[in-house]
């Protein structure tokens, strides 16, 4: 079963010190998230949505060499080196800067923008939501999955290197998915590097 050989990358939900990623004006003004932006225009920005909150509360923030603004990933230079080993489909990564709660500027970040997204999951063997209509963007379905299972043959006929690293198709929540090859390779170990990985067999 291809499931075992996958990890879902996602944050750490019930860690209060890892930083919540809020993108400044500028940054959410584009679209950073799903288009490949132009090199030479300014680095993305990001800041911790929940400083003020977790400073009342007396938590003090960490910045892990993942951060995680929704289901997509920023990493640090150590990280995207690894990356730039490999020829990824619909990757691209872009500069950016996380300022971390003491107002320190991370200048080293690059966030990870997938194009297109790999829509792999089997809709007969998976558990998903069907009494409620799927969210529809752009001419493409949403689904909320509760139990993911692979399409076995398109897994097949896809190249290993084809599918090393892909973001989650057809599903609300848009996982960046790794074959368990390069996980640690490129990523390092979880949980010390701010995520969290889930065997997709488990999921």
């Amino acid at each position: 079963m291809y499931e075992e050989e996958y990890y879902l990358i996602r944050d750490q939900k019930n860690n209060d010190r890892i930083p919540f990623l809020t993108p400044d004006k500028d940054t959410s003004n584009r679209n950073y998230d799903f288009e490949a932006l132009p090199f030479g225009q300014a680095p993305l920005k990001f800041h911790n949505g929940f400083k003020e909150e977790r400073r009342r509360q007396g938590i003090k923030s960490i910045t892990p060499e993942l951060l995680f603004s929704g289901f997509d990933i920023i990493v640090d230079d150590n990280i995207r080196e690894r990356l730039l080993n490999y020829d990824f489909p619909n990757l691209h990564i872009y500069p950016s800067i996380y300022i971390d709660d003491q107002d320190q500027w991370h200048e080293d970040r690059w966030y990870l923008t997938f194009t297109e997204r790999f829509d792999c999951w089997d809709r007969n063997t998976s558990d998903y939501e069907q009494d409620v209509a799927p969210v529809r963007l752009g001419g493409i379905e949403y689904h909320q999955i509760y139990s993911l299972r692979f399409n076995q043959e398109l897994f097949a006929k896809t190249p290993l290197s084809q599918r090393l690293l892909f973001k989650l198709g057809g599903s609300i929540d848009a996982y960046i998915v790794a074959h368990q090859s390069i996980l640690t390779k490129i990523f390092g170990r979880a949980p010390d590097n701010g995520a969290e990985y889930v065997r997709v067999s488990d999921y």
